[in-house]
């Protein structure tokens, strides 16, 4: 006799749960919040309308988790690469390819804060408003301490700390909005590397290099 496996139902569930995150992600990136609406959603989800409401209380709670989830998976890397023992320049080079991977891996979520963020700063209790507070001190605390550390160790030139910081964060920013942007580009052209090319010949002195 064949034996059902237990929890089928659940798995399927959790199936259709993160179609609906991310096809939310997908029509909110594209079209905008407002323009986007529960039914449009469960089509393209290939769901039903009561299912979406099953899961979630509407579309402001989709947003808020498709925000909460992005930027938890965001800091959790942040982590990792604090806890990976390397040379300041490479945890630099390091920080600059998370966002570019973030970028590639995610990218209607990253469009999504890219574009919908901005307007909902003003509002302290906002879902962007606290992990965009955060994201840009965890990023600050990050670069000015590898920067600090790079000059001390003799590997950087000796350079304004704050500055450059905010210097090299303003590129990381940048790559989220080129993510999301129709501008086109010759084959081949490797903005990665690119970026990691500049940062280095910003901060370490010719003598490292």
């Amino acid at each position: 006799m064949l034996i059902q496996p237990r929890f089928t139902g659940v798995r399927i569930s959790m199936s259709k749960k993160e179609s609906i995150l991310k096809t939310a992600a997908r029509l909110f990136a594209s079209q905008g919040f407002d323009a986007t609406t529960t039914i449009q959603l469960a089509r393209e989800a290939g769901v039903t309308e009561p299912l979406i409401y099953y899961h979630f209380e509407g579309k402001a709670d989709l947003f808020t988790r498709i925000i909460h989830s992005t930027f938890s998976e965001y800091f959790s890397r942040i982590d990792a690469l604090e806890n990976n023992p390397a040379s300041p320049f490479e945890q630099i080079q390091n920080l600059i390819e998370l966002q570019y991977d973030i970028a590639q891996e995610m990218p209607d979520e990253v469009q999504l804060i890219a574009s919908a963020c901005p307007a909902r700063l003003i509002d302290s209790e906002d879902i962007c408003a606290g992990n965009v507070q955060k994201y840009r001190r965890r990023l600050m605390d990050y670069l000015t301490r590898n920067i600090s550390a790079g000059i001390e160790s003799g590997d950087f030139k000796p350079i304004a700390v704050q500055e450059t910081a905010v210097l090299i964060l303003s590129l990381i920013n940048g790559i989220v909005r080129y993510s999301g942007s129709n501008i086109d580009l010759d084959p081949g052209t490797n903005l990665r590397q690119a970026a990691v090319d500049f940062c280095r010949r910003s901060l370490m002195c010719d003598s490292v290099r």
